[in-house]
């Protein structure tokens, strides 16, 4: 017997169905169809700089056994999505590995400038050296992120957790702040149309009779 006989009773291929066995004399057989194409793998989905794939994006995707899948991000929150590992030192894996060098990690979109001055200030190299990363620059490229003197074993122990939630912080503060200020504009528009009104009605009770 071939390595693809099938038990049972013979039957026929569907025309147009491949794989898919039609209905035989004697037994009827329901239609088995075969599985749909497999899904392209995360190199084939990662977004590159402008909106097309980036060979070498190792994305992070997260998992929790026995729970429900976490909520969807929010788009519009800039994260980093995974490290661009081709853009990697060449030397890592092998005796002359470096100590520390840069890291290249892949944003979710690019920054707008406000994001960008409050990613690359001094007060988030002190806030990482708090942490316990010292010497740690982060830089914005486009939609990379380029994390400075650092490596990935330190990057697992707890530095790319903190350099999200140094993000998730930076988001959080801006949008308070526009929040803060799009309330003062409007606080303002309202006096300035109280006083156009007033002085509507003083005009309107000119005559010049």
């Amino acid at each position: 017997m071939s390595g693809n006989e099938t038990h049972g009773p013979a039957g026929t291929l569907r025309p147009g169905g491949r794989g898919a066995l039609a209905e035989s004399t004697g037994a009827a057989w329901r239609p088995v169809e075969e599985d749909g194409p497999a899904e392209e793998d995360d190199a084939t989905r990662d977004w590159d700089n402008e909106g097309g794939h980036e060979r070498g994006h190792v994305a992070h995707h997260p998992r929790a056994a026995g729970h429900d899948p976490a909520p969807p991000p929010d788009p519009d929150a800039l994260r980093v999505t995974g490290v661009l590992a081709t853009a990697l030192p060449p030397e890592l894996g092998t005796p002359h590995e470096p100590v520390t060098y840069t890291v290249p990690g892949v944003l979710s979109r690019r920054v707008t400038r406000e994001e960008q001055d409050a990613i690359e200030a001094d007060a988030v190299r002190r806030r990482l050296a708090d942490a316990g990363f010292e010497d740690v620059e982060l830089t914005v490229s486009d939609r990379r992120l380029l994390i400075g003197h650092t490596s990935l074993a330190a990057l697992k122990g707890g530095l790319a957790h903190e350099i999200a939630n140094v993000l998730r912080d930076l988001g959080r503060d801006l949008v308070a702040e526009h929040d803060r200020l799009a309330a003062e504009i409007a606080e303002l528009q309202k006096e300035e149309d109280r006083r156009a009104a007033v002085v509507l009605v003083e005009a309107e009770q000119i005559r010049f009779e």
